[in-house]
């Protein structure tokens, strides 16, 4: 569970960054506030951050590159036991580093300033705790991906760099290699804070005040939540990734704060996730609405709104922050990547794929918008209205896939059933036009008499032979495939990509070599049909194992190799709402069993709030379900 379990740190004589290697991906704690995040080791090192927008040159890079990348590291001289936890419903990170001759605690946050300005604040407050803490600290910041580090003033005053920010506080720093190093002595009530931002006139006596002011915002927006189930702490936790990873000016949430992470350490699997997929968006703001929490929801449909979407053309299934489709990929070549694994990217070619499940997505969190008494504007009627037709037109076509190999497209039962979810959610939100009516009837044909194979599961492709981990979303969906087809896919799903309790997408040939982890979010989705198949006992084991494999901190990222090592970009948005949602679905399942789970998402969305408001009142905790899908 987050918050317990710890590192042991040896003892060292300086802070060189010859001598420290990569760290796990699991002992990095995440930290962000609407615009940008940074990624601090459990060794007090900030090895990633982007300050004035997620998708940002880095200021600090270390975690790509061990040499090469930016840093800012504040760790004990001494030998030290290390624990972490979040302060109380923030995403201020609290490292306490105990030694033999005393402990301190080290706060990170990241607080933003004004819109306008769109640059985050780090703060990095030490107070001493008990005894006296040697401390060494190390500044030694690399502007984007620079092939040289920037000279650094000394002064009296903050620690300028030319093109980048400025580091207030004082220690006493000396040029040392390509940094500034300082020792400081902090005894039992003693406090040190060091503060980067934008402007050296920023005032110092200013950063408590922000923030406590962004901790009083956390605080306020946890509150909001309804969940007060079992796992309410990790659903709480997961939740505030979320929202860390949305982008506060614009409303878009991307997929995860960081690039080139790798699938599979020294494989070229390597991608920039700093972009917003219309998917993993709109499958965290149901979780998100069905959490408690509008704001970011309604904040998306406004990037909904703005996307540059023109009737009959295509949609593209990922944009940067602003909506933009110019995400071109680039490697940076002297990176060596992490842990040796190149290239190291930025931009994303998939903006330029089609991916048919997109339209289907944006629909049915329209549905679910209406269903929970939103309005759909002019403008969201239009959208919705021009994707349906779109969907109606084309749907026989094939598409690159949610997966996006690297593979000449091919026409993906999960992409037709999204169609299906297209064209059913217009028909609900706006009416039974003739020709979507009788496309949505072609599709289920189409997938019942080409999607399944001849031993009754479904298969990735149409009439293919392999499976895939997003045909376990069928129930999620309202499809109506059969409760037999749907036993023997999730058999076939465990039997073929099962690993333990964790889940592989596919096992085939996807045009890239090397091979990958599993994906976290599919084994939440297998719980999920778990429990709709009343294989409840299962589906409690797997989800039970999954909690137990998240870091100290309650984050995942989006794939782990055998052993639970963390793979792949993090923390990853779409493991989070996986949680989010697996847990939603067991409290749901246990006052109504599988007929609760039936539907859409807005289906159970209401009869989630129905329960809370009848279980307020003393009533019964459900209301009937529809009948069950033939």
């Amino acid at each position: 569970m987050p918050g317990q379990g710890g590192f042991d740190l040896p003892a060292v004589p300086d802070l060189d960054p010859a001598r420290r290697d990569y760290r796990p991906i699991a002992e990095y704690g995440f930290i962000g506030d609407g615009h940008g995040s940074a990624l601090i080791a459990a060794d007090g090192s900030i090895d990633w951050a982007c300050l004035e927008r997620f998708d940002a040159p880095p200021i600090f890079s270390r975690l790509l590159d061990r040499r090469r990348g930016g840093f800012f590291q504040i760790r004990p001289a001494a030998s030290c036991r290390v624990e972490r936890r979040y302060a109380e419903a923030t995403k201020t990170l609290e490292t306490r580093f105990t030694t033999p001759g005393g402990a301190v605690l080290l706060r990170d946050a990241l607080v933003h300033g004004p819109e306008a300005e769109g640059f985050d604040r780090l703060f990095r407050g030490l107070l001493g705790l008990r005894g006296e803490v040697v401390l060494l600290l190390r500044y030694q910041p690399l502007r984007g991906f620079a092939t040289e580090f920037p000279a650094l003033s000394a002064g009296a005053g903050p620690v300028a760099m030319a093109g980048g920010p400025w580091l207030h506080g004082a220690a006493g720093w000396q040029p040392d290699g390509q940094g500034l190093v300082a020792t400081l002595r902090l005894a039992s009530g003693g406090q040190q804070d060091f503060v980067l931002t934008p402007q050296a006139e920023d005032r110092p006596e200013c950063f408590a005040a922000l923030q406590a002011e962004s901790e009083a915002r956390w605080h306020g927006w946890s509150r909001q939540g309804r969940y007060t189930g079992r796992w309410e702490a990790m659903v709480r936790r997961s939740a505030m990734v979320l929202k860390a990873l949305t982008y506060r000016p614009t409303g878009a949430l991307v997929a995860a704060p960081t690039t080139s992470l790798p699938e599979e350490i020294g494989g070229v699997r390597n991608w920039d996730y700093r972009y917003c997929w219309l998917r993993d968006a709109c499958l965290s703001f149901y979780a998100l609405k069905k959490y408690g929490q509008l704001q970011e929801a309604e904040a998306f449909l406004g990037f909904i709104r703005r996307l540059p979407h023109r009737p009959g053309q295509p949609l593209p299934p990922l944009f940067d922050l602003e909506g933009r489709t110019e995400l071109a990929e680039a490697e940076i070549a002297h990176f060596e990547g992490y842990r040796g694994s190149r290239p190291v990217r930025t931009g994303n070619e998939a903006a330029q794929q089609h991916q048919y499940d997109v339209y289907g997505q944006v629909l049915d969190l329209l549905h679910l918008h209406r269903a929970l008494g939103g309005e759909l504007d002019a403008a969201l009627t239009g959208i919705g209205t021009s994707m349906a037709d779109l969907v109606a037109a084309s749907w026989r076509e094939p598409d690159a896939g949610l997966w996006e190999p690297r593979l000449e497209p091919q026409r993906y039962v999960h992409a037709a059933m999204m169609n299906w979810v297209a064209l059913d959610r217009a028909i609900r939100l706006f009416g039974d036009r003739p020709h979507w009516v009788a496309e949505r009837d072609a599709i289920l044909e189409a997938v019942r008499s080409q999607g399944v194979h001849r031993e009754g599961h479904l298969t990735q492709v149409m009439g293919g032979e392999a499976v895939d981990a997003a045909l376990l979303l069928a129930p999620m969906l309202g499809f109506p495939l059969g409760r037999a087809v749907l036993a023997r896919t999730v058999d076939r799903v465990i039997a073929e990509l099962g690993e333990g309790p964790l889940v592989h997408r596919y096992r085939h040939e996807d045009g890239l070599p090397g091979q990958e982890g599993s994906f976290v979010l599919c084994a939440f989705w297998l719980v999920d049909a778990l429990l709709v198949l009343d294989r409840v006992e299962e589906a409690r084991g797997r989800f039970d194992a999954l909690l137990a494999m998240a870091n100290d901190l309650g984050l995942y990222a989006e794939e782990m190799d055998a052993d639970g090592s963390f793979l792949g970009n993090f923390p990853q948005a779409f493991s989070h709402l996986g949680l989010i949602h697996s847990a939603l679905l067991m409290d749901l399942y246990e006052e109504g069993g599988s007929a609760a789970l039936r539907g859409s998402y807005a289906d159970r969305a209401l009869r989630e709030t129905a329960r809370r408001r009848t279980a307020a009142r003393g009533g019964p905790a459900l209301s009937p379900a529809p009948p069950a899908p033939r």
